[in-house]
């Protein structure tokens, strides 16, 4: 049986394609286009107009991808923030269905995060122990950097132990953070003021479960990890980025203007206006936790939803 997942983000529309056997979930084909659902409405709480638009074409491309790859027996197409926030969500997922006879799931962010641990727990099978958990008895904080949302988790790496989505995406940043190039020490200092009054409860559970590795999955860490590595990070599903690396990256982006970024070597467009305030935030991250090490897993929902349905399929 061949699956499609398609993970239909607040920037991006991302797809993966595989084929079920009792064997193995061989993945075939990922591809990506850019929805930009957070274009024109997405701070006044609404997809505009121009949005269903886009969305609708990034839909349209993604399907084009799965027929010229053989096709899929089922396509599972899951809306995240932009959509479930959205006052007229369940209208453009609607909007969808008609136009392309396929019914799109609108998840809570408590989904979103259970499959973003099952994607990143697929890629970080070194790290676990004969016991099923993290080896040495560690906990791991695990992060998700999306556009409308933040996704985090802390797992002991069999189990969940906590996990939430805060509404503090990169293109809801960018919109109330309204800035020009370079960012200024002002705007950074107060989009981390922010940051810390929104995750309160955050820093209360790490204060509980004290994690030491930090996984950050997919998205902006792809990004990081492409900007820092010439190997691209679709070589293997995750590696472990020094800290002095990211920090030095940062440092790099943060005096950047958006041409200078797009001219980075191996830079994602897609990313160009949102990765310098992901950076930021992955450092106020890092400075808060001062994890052991830090792990950039190139899986998240897509896979996570990929491997919740693998199992289903098993039984």
């Amino acid at each position: 049986m061949r699956v499609a997942v398609l993970d239909l983000g607040t920037n991006v529309f991302n797809m993966l394609l595989a084929e079920f056997t009792q064997e193995g979930c061989k993945y075939i084909k990922v591809d990506k286009c850019a929805s930009r659902l957070g274009g024109g409405g997405l701070s006044k709480g609404y997809i505009a107009q121009e949005a269903f638009k886009s969305g609708a074409d990034a839909m349209e491309y993604l399907l084009g991808s799965i027929n010229e790859s053989g096709g899929a027996d089922m396509i599972l197409p899951y809306a995240t923030s932009a959509v479930r926030d959205a006052s007229n969500g369940e209208e453009f997922a609607q909007f969808l269905n008609d136009k392309f006879g396929i019914k799109v799931n609108i998840i809570s962010g408590s989904q979103e995060a259970e499959y973003i641990f099952n994607g990143i727990m697929e890629s970080v099978e070194y790290l676990i122990g004969e016991d099923g958990k993290f080896k040495g008895g560690e906990n791991a904080l695990m992060l998700d950097i999306g556009g409308g949302s933040n996704e985090f988790i802390i797992s002991d790496g069999a189990n969940v132990l906590w996990k939430k989505s805060f509404p503090i995406g990169m293109a809801r940043m960018r919109e109330k953070f309204n800035y020009t190039d370079p960012i200024t020490k002002d705007v950074m200092e107060n989009f981390i003021e922010f940051n810390k009054g929104v995750l309160v409860e955050l820093w209360e559970m790490v204060d509980i479960y004290k994690p030491t590795l930090f996984i950050g999955s997919s998205g902006s860490f792809d990004t990081f990890r492409d900007l820092l590595f010439e190997e691209p990070h679709t070589a293997s599903p995750s590696i472990e980025i020094p800290k002095q690396m990211l920090e030095k990256l940062n440092d790099t982006l943060v005096v950047s203007t958006a041409q200078e970024r797009l001219e980075m070597p191996r830079m994602s467009p897609i990313r160009v206006d949102y990765i310098v305030l992901a950076s930021v935030f992955v450092q106020y991250v890092l400075q808060t936790l001062n994890p052991r090490i830090v792990v950039q897993s190139s899986y998240c929902l897509k896979e996570g939803a990929m491997r919740v349905k693998y199992k289903e399929y098993l039984k």
